[in-house]
């Protein structure tokens, strides 16, 4: 299963590739993640219970306890198991990894990391607030679970930087090749000029017959 999972995250990231996963990339992966379970969820509530379960208040059955609670649990995890990310998480392109090797995870504590979003959750939320602040963007349930929510720096943006830096040594071979030719004209308009103060001084001391 391991070998699987990282075959399937297609990478062992390295620290200097990878950025930590903000608050609100992850808020949007939740939403996604959201609406993702949903469209499971409401279809097998309504095939055993009838439209009259989604405006219930209490569990009618162990059925129904499972679908709401159990389920998630175990498509979530599967998805973190094998994908190290949910589907929300897939689109924005962010993953969990372990914080120290920045591999994918032990199954135990990806089911452990499940786990703490309870406590993350219960002390007004607070835990899931804290990605917010932490400097790794750890919520409650990343620290529980040792683990980390990243993205790849994009491609692009180091492309960009990497243009930028050829831009700069180009426009700065550029401008010292412009004052190397600068200080060579300079050269020569001060030996031209002391050539015409020479060739002044020699017809100044010429004799003149006319004068005699």
């Amino acid at each position: 299963m391991e070998s699987t999972a990282k075959e399937n995250t297609a990478d062992t990231f390295q620290e200097s590739d990878i950025e930590y996963a903000g608050f609100w990339i992850r808020v949007l992966a939740s939403i996604l993640d959201s609406i993702f379970l949903l469209m499971i969820i409401v279809p097998l509530l309504l095939v055993f219970y009838g439209p009259g379960i989604l405006f219930t208040t209490e569990s009618p059955g162990l059925v129904y306890d499972f679908i709401n609670y159990g389920l998630p649990l175990i498509v979530i995890v599967v998805f973190w198991q094998y994908r190290s990310a949910t589907p929300g998480k897939i689109m924005m392109d962010i993953y969990i990894v372990d914080e120290k090797t920045l591999q994918h995870p032990p199954f135990g504590r990806l089911v452990l990391r499940y786990l703490g979003y309870y406590v993350s959750i219960i002390p007004l939320f607070l835990g899931l607030l804290w990605v917010g602040i932490d400097k790794r963007k750890q919520g409650f349930h990343d620290k529980i679970a040792k683990t980390l929510v990243i993205r790849k720096k994009l491609k692009a943006d180091n492309e960009f930087a990497m243009e930028g830096m050829h831009e700069e040594r180009d426009d700065k071979v550029i401008g010292e090749g412009r004052e190397e030719r600068g200080e060579e004209g300079r050269e020569r308009k001060e030996n031209g000029e002391k050539l015409s103060e020479s060739a002044s001084e020699i017809s100044s001391k010429k004799h003149d017959p006319w004068k005699e």
